[in-house]
């Protein structure tokens, strides 16, 4: 049934006032709300009484002409504040109705977390990547009062992306805004494809160091705050985990190997030679199921030292990274030319609960003009694991390492999210280097995963140190509360 005029005049003023709210909360912009009125008249082919107004009238004064009441006020700020942004940088907006426009050959997937864009051919695919760790550690307990402190620090702000090009190519960048100081992480760029079943890949740029389970896992899927003691105390260049370098590695579901050359850390020094560093891994699953595994793995590395090097620190903390006082002292080494090092990994998964070990030496060796001959390095680190909430431990077969978890009950979807318990035991002999310490600490903590992204730890640890050379010399011990909370996608 045809309105009459009148009936016809009111809704179109109501549709007037409806519009003009919309541009008003730059829902839509004033081209699009012309369009749309143009579109209504065309449509209902017949003149209407009520001109479209050339300026903006405001919601109510549109609303009282109609003779419909206002709709009520409402604080637009945020909604505003987002679309501006918008709109100021992207002039597609003008074309989508106060939204962006997505290229006909883009899909974008949202359920990792961060967006992955991909075209559609699968030929390209991006994805950002990021983390914060805000971090706080308190020490009590301590002969010193200088290692009773308490700090706090955002341990990591990092950023950037990974992406593919075609069925082999791809590629990761990534820089680590931390301490007031920037630093380029895992960058570099890479191959892969298959020999038959098995996955092969070479990357050259600036590469993690394979060098067990602990320093291949990002620090958002470890689940202490602090790598093990393996980690650090048995790396070169004064414990550096990032290396140029180029690196190779094949594998299957239940095994991988890897053989890398590697020089410096980044730096500006372009005054002598490199380090050198030739190291491998292996590890092996023997049993995989979806209720047990078993690994196993080893590595080992060979380094030459440039005679340019005045020194080799190998200090080591034993209380977490944020306390520097809390340290495994040695004297430093002067005179070093190489070092030779190696580890080994046993551990295993059944239903919720973990448990991995590794121990690792490294031997430093001393020139004509050192006063050591061998200086030797003993760290051994036992962890374990228990998710009371039922999920899988993160271990993952492919690169035996750890990853991120697959929360069962997130709170983005009513639930309380995943709850694991986790317990770690280290101990560091630097006995046998000129004036070494020893050290040993037990850990205790919890860690509760709001969603697969976010989560908040707390660790409590008991440290004890025996040091021979430093500030603090002697029988020492105490007790660490350390406190994060992160998010990563």
């Amino acid at each position: 049934m045809a309105q009459s005029a009148p009936e016809a005049d009111t809704t179109y003023r109501t549709l007037v006032a409806l519009i003009d709210e919309m541009v008003a909360n730059k829902l839509i912009t004033r081209e699009k709300a012309d369009a749309l009125l143009a579109s209504a008249k065309a449509k209902a082919g017949e003149p209407v009484t009520a001109p479209v107004p050339s300026t903006r009238s405001t919601p109510g004064q549109l609303a009282a002409q109609s003779g419909t009441p206002p709709p009520p006020a409402r604080n637009n700020t945020a909604s505003e504040a987002k679309v501006a942004a918008v709109e100021a940088g992207n002039a597609q907006v003008q074309d989508g109705a106060g939204g962006v426009n997505i290229p006909a050959d883009l899909n974008v997937d949202w359920s990792r977390g961060a967006p992955v864009f991909s075209s559609k051919d699968g030929n390209f695919t991006f994805k950002p990547r990021g983390r914060i760790l805000a971090d706080i550690s308190s020490t009590s307990g301590s002969d010193y009062d200088r290692r009773n402190i308490t700090v706090s620090t955002l341990r990591q702000f990092r950023f950037g992306g990974v992406g593919t090009v075609g069925d082999h190519l791809f590629y990761q960048f990534e820089a680590d805004f931390r301490r007031n100081s920037v630093e380029v992480v895992n960058t570099f760029l890479g191959y892969k494809t298959k020999f038959g079943k098995v996955n092969a890949d070479i990357r050259a740029g600036n590469l993690i160091t394979d060098r067990g389970i602990d320093i291949g896992t990002a620090a958002t899927a470890n689940p202490f705050i602090t790598t093990n003691i393996n980690t650090i105390a048995l790396a070169t260049q004064g414990g550096r985990a990032y290396l140029m370098g180029i690196a190779a590695r094949a594998g299957q579901k239940n095994w991988h190997w890897s053989v890398a050359v590697h020089g410096d850390a980044l730096d500006s020094d372009f005054t002598r030679n490199d380090h050198r560093m030739f190291l491998s891994r292996a590890h092996w699953n023997p049993v995989l199921t979806d209720k047990a595994i078993v690994h196993v793995g080893g590595w080992a590395y060979s380094e030459h030292i440039p005679a340019a090097t005045a020194s080799v620190s190998v200090n080591q903390f034993i209380s977490g990274a944020l306390n520097n006082s809390v340290q495994v002292n040695v004297a430093t080494l002067n005179g070093a030319t190489g070092s030779k090092a190696f580890g080994v990994e046993f551990g295993g998964v059944y239903g919720p609960v973990y448990a991995f070990s590794e121990y690792g030496e490294r031997h430093v060796k001393g020139g004509p003009a050192a006063a050591f001959d061998t200086a030797k390095f003993k760290t051994l680190s036992v962890n374990g694991g228990f998710w009371l909430t039922g999920e899988k431990p993160t271990y993952t077969s492919v690169s035996g390492t750890y990853v991120a978890p697959k929360v069962l009950n997130p709170i983005t979807e009513g639930g309380s999210g995943g709850i694991e318990l986790v317990a770690r035991y280290e101990h560091q002999d630097s006995s046998g280097a000129p004036l070494g310490g020893t050290g040993w600490a037990a850990t205790a903590g919890v860690n509760w995963y709001l969603t697969n992204y976010f989560r908040l730890m707390l660790d409590g640890i008991h440290w004890e140190t025996n040091n021979l050379t430093g500030s603090y010399l002697g029988k020492d011990s105490g007790n660490t509360i350390a406190a994060r909370a992160e998010v990563a996608f």
